[in-house]
């Protein structure tokens, strides 16, 4: 999970096709992927604790991603369905692939205004160092 957030956030939409179960593949495509990926700054993935699973060939994770569009801080929670499956990379390892989620919400924070201090200053996140700037400063250039 943590791998395909950090695709949303740098845009690599190739790499959250290619994680993709090749039974979820068909209803997707790197243009519509890297399309919303493009309409949002992501700043944060929490990952929540979860009941472990004893079923090896799947298991679920439930996540809250953090990210702003239009001038809006947003929190998508999901909890998202992994199967394990053959790699995809021609050798004969198996790997985690993302199968589908059910979104348990999907919330408006807040709106943003220019001058307030940019929220990606509240979440840690290893990829952007935080400097204090004013949202029309920082992510909402």
């Amino acid at each position: 999970m943590r791998s395909r957030f950090s695709a949303y956030a740098t845009g690599d939409a190739q790499y959250i096709y290619d994680t993709y179960a090749k039974n979820s593949r068909a209803a997707q495509s790197v243009k519509d992927i890297d399309d919303w990926g493009k309409s949002c700054v992501w700043l944060a993935l929490n990952i929540h604790p979860s009941a472990s699973n004893d079923d090896k060939t799947s298991s679920f994770v439930e996540f809250s991603a953090f990210y702003i569009t239009n001038n809006t801080l947003c929190e998508l929670r999901e909890k998202s369905r992994f199967v394990i499956e053959e790699s995809t990379h021609h050798h004969p390892l198996k790997q985690w692939y993302y199968l589908d989620g059910d979104i348990i919400s999907h919330t408006e924070l807040a709106n943003i205004k220019r001058n307030e201090l940019c929220p990606c200053n509240h979440y840690e996140t290893s990829w952007q160092v935080k400097k204090g700037k004013k949202f029309k400063h920082c992510c909402g250039k």
